[in-house]
């Protein structure tokens, strides 16, 4: 059958009073549902973000087998129930202007290749506006459709090739120049004529509503004569109107019907107050049945009467053209150029339709049409380009702008900076970008100014800014390190180590020389590498004087040397006590230098045997025999640790895994030698002290010492009864002396003892020390404390303990051991300690504890506050506690 199109667009309200009322009237079924807005938000589609898929225009559409008519109906975001769709869905998933706006002018340009669609398969096309009021955005919206149909119409006359259609219908890509009609909903003004001007003969006035219609035709067809949208010929336009037939429809009385007897809740409410008037009588059972079970437009009870139907009324005339072949001759002029007019069959109109749907809206890739669809795809570009003026202007204003926000940026920089001034100085570009910016491209060139601005910054002028383990940042440009082997994507920086340009004096281990320090940025630089470079610059000490802290041996060095290291250490812990409760004991040794056989030897088999050097020999052979005598009354304990799992920091109380070893050692313990090397009258004869602060506390020990008895001498006279009997021994009460000092170090080198807590020691003209020793073994002392003498600006300068210098009495029987804890800063501050807890030192010897430079853990170092009054709860735990045998 050979089958007329027409098409339905527009703008509508939803519901029962949206377009499809309008096709439902033309067919007289309900075929076209109402639309409503769906406010339901499903969480699994808001992941899918279908912002393109969900509201891309549909094209319903229903063959009329009676009237031989296809009608299609295109809903888009211009009605109603859509857009309200759109506003609440993608309210929550675009958050700023530029996405919003890309949205919107996407959905233009999906409406405008649908219309082009439409005008392209259509005889017949129907604009449908709620209001009595020509909106004058369809003007440009033609513009647009006329100008990319005409774009398209090469790639839709290659898709007419293979299909049945006649020649002038591929020639002009359309059967035919279609009929534009226009449609209003509603409209306030009556259709009855006025009963005064109705009584008047000479007054023949039509009805406000005919009169309305009139009018809106002449304003139409002269805004669309005056735009060109409409010429003379019309087989150049994109669409006619008819010059001697009506055009407009208004339908005031089908839409207060649609609207009053189609919406079912307005129906039962209408329909239960006249219940409720009218009486009851014997048969309102059945006639309540019968309204219930009938749809609402039948609820009614009217008379008999034909149906009128005006808006079929208002179409029919126009696709009685259609029908007769006659065609649509709306050309205008003195020489009207003839129209073709094709009606196709329906079969035919179907694979045509198909084919030009394929080539507008198909997202399938195939091979033999991927040149089309790139082809499509660019005049869909050209056409949101063309759609978006908007954009075009902001894209030019923002571009200007991005060069004076970079200028803003790059104004008083100096030569390298750093991350801090490289925000502020971005806050400044983007806030001078932000008052000059227009329109939707807004963010898009705050991303080239942020990128231009981070280019300019690491172009050689990005300070480096490791910080060091002092807290100061590293002074050069942005750098890797010399051992670095990580590949730069973007650049390629010079290497070089980190510095600070900051130096501070410190002495070395021992403490008898000093030399300049450089801020260290490592870890085993601080609190080992300088130590190490200064000592070897000192007097070289033997092996024996030099107590090795445990660390954890690397499993590339040869598998000998390593057991031998292991077992050196297990033998150094190895200690002698009594057999007490465990949670009672503590481990108490002799500083010694053990050696072992090269032999491999089971643990716990194997005796060690010790052997000394660098000391006098009968000092070994008394320390010697009181580990024998100890060992006859107590058994050996070995503390265990755990070889195979290391920490590339300092040891603490909060590591996850105990008995853990570092690579490192960050604590020393050397001996300098015997105890007479300290002179209390003149004190320790370092450089650096300040004047009256180098003398240590003396430490009285009582001790029990032997002594032969006392005889009388005979009486002059007196002969000699009884033989000489054997001389006794008697113990007496003795008292020995130990020395002790905590000795604080400044960043000029200026170093101090004191002799407790914020307090340094004080001694008198002849060199006598008067300060009591007992804060030392009973107190905590701080870390940190103030120096006695300010700098040269008047400013007080900060000490930090470094060294513990001990001098242990002569005698064997008095053990003086340490057991060095330190806690940088608040809790939860952990507690740091060397890898061997606790230490007992040799007697006779002094000994010099250096501590650790800095104090870093997993949550970083733990830098000195720069509050004075914060310096308390940097401590240091009492450590020195004496064991005298009797």
């Amino acid at each position: 059958q050979e089958v007329c199109v027409i098409g339905v667009f527009g703008k509508s309200a939803w519901g029962h009073v949206s377009k499809g009322m309008v096709l439902n009237k033309l067919t007289e079924t309900s075929v076209f549902p109402t639309h409503y807005p769906d406010y339901s938000v499903n969480p699994s589609e808001m992941d899918r973000d279908p912002r393109l898929e969900k509201f891309m225009p549909k094209i319903e559409g229903y063959y009329d087998r009676k009237r031989k008519i296809v009608f299609l109906h295109l809903s888009t975001t211009l009605d109603a129930a859509a857009l309200a769709c759109a506003c609440v869905e993608m309210g929550s998933k675009l958050t700023n202007h530029s996405d919003s706006h890309h949205f919107w002018k996407g959905q233009e340009s999906e409406i405008v290749f649908s219309l082009v669609f439409l005008f392209s398969v259509c005889h017949i096309l129907i604009l449908v506006h709620p209001v009595s009021m020509f909106d004058i955005s369809y003007d440009s919206l033609f513009h647009h459709i006329s100008t990319f149909r005409g774009k398209l119409l090469p790639l839709v006359k290659d898709v007419l090739k293979e299909c049945t259609v006649g020649r002038d219908w591929w020639v002009n890509g359309r059967p035919c120049p279609p009929r534009l009609l226009f449609v209003v909903q509603k409209s306030h003004l009556s259709n009855k004529r006025n009963p005064e001007a109705a009584g008047d003969a000479t007054k023949k006035k039509k009805p406000p509503l005919k009169r309305l219609q009139h009018t809106l035709e002449d304003q139409i067809y002269k805004i669309l004569r005056n735009s060109r949208v409409l010429t003379n010929n019309a087989i150049n336009c994109l669409f006619t109107v008819p010059p001697n037939q009506a055009f407009v429809h208004i339908m005031t009385k089908q839409y207060s019907q649609v609207k009053r007897n189609e919406d079912p809740i307005n129906s039962m409410l209408q329909l239960l107050r006249k219940s409720c008037e009218t009486h009851r009588d014997p048969t309102a059972k059945s006639r309540a049945y019968r309204l219930l079970t009938n749809p609402p437009t039948q609820w009614e009870e009217e008379d008999e009467e034909e149906k009128e139907n005006p808006l079929w009324e208002f179409l029919s005339q126009h696709t009685e053209l259609v029908f007769d072949k006659k065609g649509f001759k709306d050309s205008v002029g003195r020489n009207p150029l003839p129209t073709h007019f094709e009606l196709p069959v329906l079969k035919n109109w179907m694979k045509v339709a198909n084919e030009l749907f394929k080539l507008f809206f198909s997202t399938l890739k195939i091979e033999k049409d991927e040149e089309v669809q790139v082809k499509t795809s660019e005049i869909k570009q050209q056409l949101q380009v063309h759609l978006d003026p908007e954009m075009r202007f902001s894209e030019a204003r923002c571009g200007k702008v991005v060069s004076h926000a970079s200028a803003a940026y790059q104004a008083n920089l100096p030569l390298h900076y750093t991350s801090k001034v490289h925000r502020n100085q971005l806050a400044q570009a983007l806030a001078t970008y932000a008052l000059h910016a227009r329109g939707p491209a807004k963010d898009k060139y705050e991303v080239c100014v942020q990128a231009e601005c981070e280019a300019f910054w690491n172009d050689g002028r990005r300070l480096c800014e490791v910080r060091s383990l002092t807290g100061r940042h590293c002074v050069h440009r942005f750098h890797d390190l010399p051992d670095d082997l990580k590949p730069q994507p973007d650049a390629n920086p010079p290497k070089m180590f980190h510095s600070s340009r900051s130096r501070s004096l410190a002495a070395s281990s021992c403490g008898r020389i000093q030399g300049s320090r450089e801020d260290p940025f490592t870890l085993k630089e601080a609190n080992c590498g300088f130590y190490a470079r200064l000592d070897a610059r000192a007097h070289v000490l033997p092996d024996s004087d030099i107590y090795k802290f445990p660390i954890h041996c690397s499993e590339k060095q040869d598998k000998g040397l390593v057991s031998d290291e292991l077992h050196k250490f297990v033998e150094q812990m190895t200690i002698s006590g009594k057999e007490v409760d465990e949670s009672a004991s503590k481990p108490n040794k002799f500083v010694e230098q053990m050696t072992i056989s090269g032999k491999e030897v089971d643990e716990s088999a194997s005796k060690p045997k010790t052997s000394t050097s660098g000391c006098e020999k009968s000092e070994a052979e008394e320390v010697e025999e009181a580990t024998e005598n100890t060992d006859s009354e107590s058994r050996q304990r070995t503390v265990s640790a755990n070889y195979e799992l290391f920490t590339e920091g300092m040891i603490h109380s909060q590591l996850a895994l105990e008995g853990v070893l570092p690579l490192f050692s960050s604590w020393s313990l050397v001996r300098l030698g015997s105890s007479n090397l300290y002179t209390p009258n003149r004190g320790l004869e370092f450089p650096g002290f300040l004047p009256g602060t180098n003398y240590l506390v003396p430490w009285e020990i009582s001790i029990m010492t032997e002594e032969p008895g006392t005889t009388h001498w005979p009486v002059p006279g007196e002969a000699r009864k009884l033989p000489i009997k054997e001389t006794k021994l008697t113990l007496r009460e003795t008292t020995t002396k130990a020395y002790v000092g905590y000795e604080y170090e400044t960043p000029r080198g200026q170093r101090f003892i004191c002799s407790g807590p914020d307090k340094s020691v004080k001694v008198t003209s002849s060199g006598v020390v008067r300060d009591p020793i007992q804060p030392l073994l009973d107190l905590n002392m701080p870390l940190f404390t103030l120096s006695p003498v300010s700098g040269r600006s008047g400013k007080m300068l900060t000490g930090q303990l470094m060294r513990v210098i001990v001098i242990t009495p002569p005698e064997s029987s008095v053990r003086i051991n340490m057991k060095p804890q330190v806690v940088p800063g608040p809790s939860p501050a952990p507690t740091f300690y060397p890898s061997d807890p606790e230490i007992s030192l040799r007697p006779n010897s002094m000994w010099v504890l250096r501590l650790p430079y800095v104090y870093v853990s997993e949550s970083g170092p733990h830098i000195q506050p720069k509050d004075s009054s914060q310096l308390q709860a940097w401590r240091v735990l009492k450590m020195l506690s004496a064991e005298v045998d009797k």
